[in-house]
């Protein structure tokens, strides 16, 4: 019993430690697994690809090309129970250019200028996704 409690606690600080700490930056939003077709556009291009994952401070965009970082985006995205698309300005945080452990590639991406609006929305979500009963 001791065992597996120690297992089940250290699996789960191990996984507010993936919450906390976002690539060597601690995170400021908390963070839901989602799957999200998210369309998406440069200056010159256009893309839609999906989201594997989102908080109000940005998401992570799966995509075997993965743009360059800096890279800024317009974003437009539906979430679970809204009938209006969320369009936001973004900037490519970071890459993952090749799969690894499990992971795919893909682009963090943060968000800027959220609005309060869309900001609750996503909270809302991620809250509801989270919830462990």
């Amino acid at each position: 019993y001791i065992t597996r409690h120690l297992e089940c606690c250290k699996r789960l600080l191990e996984n507010i430690v993936k919450q906390e700490f976002f690539h060597g930056e601690q995170r400021r939003e908390f963070r839901a697994t989602s799957v999200l077709i998210v369309d998406y556009s440069t200056v010159d291009s256009f893309f839609r690809d999906f989201s594997e994952n989102i908080s109000a401070g940005g998401m992570f965009i799966a995509t075997k090309q993965p743009l360059q970082l800096g890279t800024k985006l317009s974003l437009e995205f539906l979430l679970p129970k809204s009938d209006s698309p969320i369009k936001v300005e973004a900037e490519v945080a970071w890459r993952r250019t090749t799969a690894e452990s499990g992971q795919k590639r893909g682009m963090g991406v943060k968000f800027n200028d959220l609005s309060a609006d869309a900001k609750d929305k996503i909270n809302a979500i991620v809250k509801e996704l989270r919830y462990v009963p």
